[in-house]
């Protein structure tokens, strides 16, 4: 091999010196610039940028985008924010719609689908169990309960 050029270069990244002594930072230690981008290829959201402000990638890339969406006849929607609420919420709308499909529709209703969705949020509740905050907790029992009596209704024999 030849030494004309480096690959790499490795070096000492640590706030201490071996004697724990605060190091101190040279000039060599500053990050290198990023690399010039090609033509023709999609914007890249700078370092700085990103940590400045957690926004998906997809946001950043596209500053036309915003997270408002337009519907039909010109509304705005704001799409809620993904979180654990935001999937809880989710789950159990797709549930409901499978219980409940639109009237005119012609759909019946899938009692197995949502069932499954059921159980899911049944495991999401026991694999967090401890870690969620006091207002995921009321949420998700709170879903479980309107779910579970929904599906129970639409299960339960008329009587004649």
């Amino acid at each position: 091999m030849t030494e004309e050029k480096k690959p790499f270069t490795v070096s000492d990244r640590r706030h201490f010196t071996a004697e724990g002594e605060t190091r101190p930072q040279s000039p060599e230690e500053t990050p290198a610039p990023p690399p010039p981008e090609k033509k023709g290829s999609e914007p890249r959201v700078r370092d700085s940028v990103a940590s400045e402000r957690p926004v998906p990638p997809r946001v950043a890339e596209y500053p036309s985008d915003s997270l408002a969406s337009e519907r039909p006849g010109g509304r705005v929607d704001e799409e809620p924010p993904m979180d654990f609420v935001g999937l809880l919420i989710s789950l159990a709308a797709q549930a409901g719609m499978l219980m409940s499909p639109e009237p005119g529709s012609g759909a019946a209703p899938d009692l197995a689908g949502a069932r499954s969705i059921i159980g899911l949020l049944e495991i999401l509740k026991e694999k967090t169990e401890g870690r969620r905050t006091p207002d995921e907790d009321r949420v998700l029992q709170g879903l479980l309960y309107e779910l579970r009596m929904a599906f129970v209704a639409r299960t339960r024999p008329e009587k004649a």
